[in-house]
């Protein structure tokens, strides 16, 4: 007389809270997506927008001298090519350009979310999973969550540091092209040095492993996908540094 089989008790479901998420993101980032595959990827991503979004304009004002720098090696680039520029239409163009960052970091956060979604849905796809849209979106919020430990470290940088002596994020980042000055150094280089920074490397490796936890892509192409983010993510970052060398010259 063989004993009867009992089935193993069902798994009880991870019930931590939003708070939860963003603590484990860091240490336990496959459990976050999988308690997240089904939840409304909005609150996340409202989230981290608003947060990144808060904490530029926080430290904005300490950024100036770097803004400031920019702004003149682009007014300089657009004298060379229009020496009609006066020193008015240059003091105005320098207010529009205030706006014009604060607007831009406004709708290019939300909007660098929704496209890395879109990419880790076709991602997925291409690497033999699958995946929605709203899942994908929800995997690109919670990865970008370093983000804000990098935003909060130029933020902390902007105080001890000398701005004054400062012309280019690149001198904020973590990463290697904080080493090389941005006068001598082609934009080229730096916006692929850029690509290296701790953070973006941080990013990149949670998007593979949320294509993998509840992208169903196999674990074996979790490498090949974070190289594809990476190259993917590279294209508009040697694009800008391209036009901006292009510029100078």
């Amino acid at each position: 007389m063989t004993e009867p089989t009992t089935s193993p008790a069902p798994a009880t479901p991870d019930k931590a809270g939003l708070f939860e998420d963003f603590i484990d993101i860091f240490g336990s980032p496959a459990k976050v997506f999988a308690r997240r595959a089904q939840a409304n990827p909005m609150t996340a991503f409202l989230i981290v927008s608003v947060v990144l979004i808060a904490l530029f304009i926080a430290s904005k004002n300490a950024m100036a001298p770097i803004f400031d720098a920019q702004f003149q090696k682009g007014m300089d680039a657009a004298m060379k090519s229009n020496p009609s520029l006066t020193a008015d239409q240059m003091a105005k163009g320098r207010g529009f350009a205030d706006i014009a960052i604060i607007v831009s970091v406004s709708i290019g956060i939300p909007s660098a979310l929704l496209l890395i979604g879109l990419i880790g849905f076709v991602l997925a796809k291409v690497f033999g999973g699958t995946m929605t849209y709203a899942t994908a979106l929800m995997v690109a919020s919670y990865a970008y969550v370093p983000r804000i430990v990098g935003s909060i470290s130029v933020m902390i940088q902007t105080l001890v540091l000398d701005t004054s002596k400062l012309s280019s994020m690149h001198q904020l980042e973590l990463g290697p092209g904080r080493f090389f000055d941005p006068v001598t150094t082609s934009p080229l280089l730096l916006g692929l040095l850029s690509r290296f920074d701790i953070i973006t490397l941080w990013v990149t490796v949670l998007l593979a492993i949320g294509l993998v936890t509840v992208g169903k892509v196999p674990r074996a192409k979790m490498a090949a996908v974070a190289i594809a983010f990476w190259l993917l993510g590279a294209i508009p970052v040697l694009l800008g540094a391209w036009r901006e060398a292009s510029t100078a010259g």
